[in-house]
């Protein structure tokens, strides 16, 4: 994404040098957007958070339990391991390497889940900010609006990241919403 956004910046640079010459009939506004504050910042972008945050702690009590039971099971084996038989005492280690291995797995399901389900609700906020930009650039005659992170340097006078914040949080489309 990072090159896709260094992309646009280049772009922009072109378009203003060449746009200065008698080929554009049209003056050049260029505006830019600071995506980390607005996903910090926006009530959303903290909802959006919060969700994630709620499902990896609910995938970490489910984890801590299991973590429970296999530190029981192995204190039970280590108990019991002198008084059991060669065979009984092969069975119960090997029964503890299956539980350890799904305990691992899970553990690695549970991680992907929780990455999986961040990266859904934040393309879902992308996607409605994106809107908001090309309203905005349409609406106040912007030639081009990048993230400000796509630049070296770009001068605050041309920062429009806190109108496309407040409209974003008075959105009325939420497809990061709890519920949704």
């Amino acid at each position: 994404m990072r090159r896709w956004l260094l992309g646009f910046g280049f772009v922009a640079f072109f378009v203003g040098t060449f746009c200065g010459n008698a080929w554009c009939s049209q003056p050049v506004k260029i505006g830019y957007i600071d995506l980390q504050k607005i996903i910090e910042q926006s009530t959303k972008g903290k909802e959006l958070r919060e969700r994630v945050q709620q499902l990896r702690k609910e995938k970490e009590k489910i984890l801590s339990a299991k973590q429970e039971e296999l530190v029981r099971m192995r204190q039970d084996f280590q108990q019991k391991a002198m008084t059991l038989s060669d065979r009984a005492r092969l069975d119960k280690e090997q029964e503890l390497r299956q539980k350890e291995l799904e305990f691992q797995n899970l553990s690695e399901s549970f991680r992907q889940e929780v990455l999986m389900e961040g990266k859904k609700l934040q393309m879902l906020m992308f996607k409605e900010l994106a809107e908001i930009v090309q309203r905005i650039g349409q609406q106040e005659g912007y030639t081009m609006i990048i993230d400000k992170d796509a630049t070296l340097y770009v001068s605050d006078s041309i920062d429009i990241t806190d109108k496309v914040l407040k409209q974003y949080d008075s959105s009325g489309t939420t497809g990061t919403r709890k519920g949704k």
